[in-house]
């Protein structure tokens, strides 16, 4: 069986993503967002690949996700590091902008006390404002994110979740 050394891995090999991204969101006392300020820092690598720079440029341009963000202010830095260069794979920087922007609103619920569908419901891009071009300058033709959301909702029983992870817990089962 033949393994890569360092060396050679540093020739041959790109890895895909590895970001420490700092989001902060501000939302008005009825849970709109206001605004999304975001800090990245894109590992690049050792050596610059002539995409490298893109891909956290793009998930960027992403990270409004499907809100009606008022306001945004995104820094990006690229530094590099020991490690092989960043290439394009699978995304190029969007799943890492999803990853964020999801996981804020997730947080953003608990800590406003809201559950997180609704809380993404009051704040999706409405069908009405179509056209619509988010601050980062991302355009949405259409969309009707709500009601794709309250579709994806019944057809996985989320009204009914709550009662399966009791019950799995108290069958000793772990849920999610």
């Amino acid at each position: 069986k033949w393994v890569a050394e360092r060396t050679e891995h540093f020739l041959a090999d790109s890895h895909g993503r590895d970001n420490v991204t700092t989001a902060k969101l501000a939302l008005d006392p009825d849970g709109r967002f206001l605004a999304l300020s975001v800090d990245l820092i894109a590992d690049m690598g050792a050596y610059l690949s002539c995409y490298a720079p893109y891909i956290p440029y793009v998930g960027a341009v992403m990270l409004p996700g499907v809100y009606d963000f008022p306001a945004c202010h995104i820094h990006i830095r690229g530094v590099y590091t020991n490690t092989v260069p960043v290439d394009a794979y699978r995304g190029a920087g969007r799943p890492e902008a999803a990853y964020a922007i999801e996981r804020l609103v997730d947080v953003a619920a608990r800590d406003a006390g809201i559950e997180p569908d609704a809380l993404r419901r009051k704040n999706f891009i409405k069908p009405a404002a179509m056209p619509y071009r988010t601050p980062t300058g991302k355009n949405y033709d259409s969309g009707e994110f709500a009601g794709h959301m309250a579709r994806a909702q019944e057809l996985a029983g989320w009204t009914s979740s709550k009662k399966r992870f009791a019950q799995s817990k108290k069958a000793g089962k772990l849920r999610g």
